[in-house]
């Protein structure tokens, strides 16, 4: 059986969250989420609207003393609606984080990409599509040492990213980047 994000949470020290929160998705308040949430006087939370609540607990003031304000109600209607996207932002990042530990989506990208020389034919090309920067990070990596390395005789060093128009068309498309390699003969 696979383990939940409650199993993953109970057994991490805080500085583990924090190293999985800052690798998995960039967080930029994984230390204080991380410490706050692993705080030995606090139940963990049980259900993904707990932890999301959670989250935004923690960081909005933080968020709140960067404007240099200690409430919501002192922020314009312009500065509340950049805290709650923030804020979204913010959760939607740490579930992610905690949704690639959970799932092992590093490791098996990773394990694709050592298979990947192995797999394609000479002159064989492969087409990655990435949607955050840890995917991202990786697969330029692997393309660039086996570049460097004589296993690929060429590969993206740029990445191809959609259209205005395609992401007009498809919102989901904004965040995607595609890199490509070529198998050396």
């Amino acid at each position: 059986m696979n383990d939940t994000a409650l199993d993953l949470l109970s057994r991490l020290k805080p500085k583990q969250l924090a190293t999985i929160l800052q690798e998995n998705s960039d967080e930029v308040y994984a230390h204080e989420i991380a410490h706050s949430l692993l705080w030995k006087e606090t139940a963990l939370p049980q259900t993904t609207l707990e932890l999301a609540t959670r989250i935004r607990n923690i960081v909005q003031p933080l968020i709140l003393s960067r404007y240099r304000v200690k409430t919501v109600e002192q922020l314009g209607k312009t500065k509340t609606m950049e805290l709650r996207k923030e804020l979204d932002s913010t959760v939607a990042r740490t579930m992610q984080a905690i949704r690639i530990e959970v799932n092992g989506e590093f490791r098996v990208l990773e394990k694709l990409l050592c298979d990947l020389p192995h797999i394609l034919a000479p002159g064989g090309r492969a087409v990655f599509l990435t949607f955050h920067s840890g995917e991202d990070r990786r697969v330029k990596k692997a393309f660039k040492t086996g570049f460097n390395n004589g296993i690929y005789s060429s590969w993206s060093r740029d990445v191809v990213r959609p259209s205005f128009g395609e992401m007009k068309l498809n919102p989901r498309s904004t965040c995607c980047k595609l890199r490509w390699v070529i198998r050396s003969d």
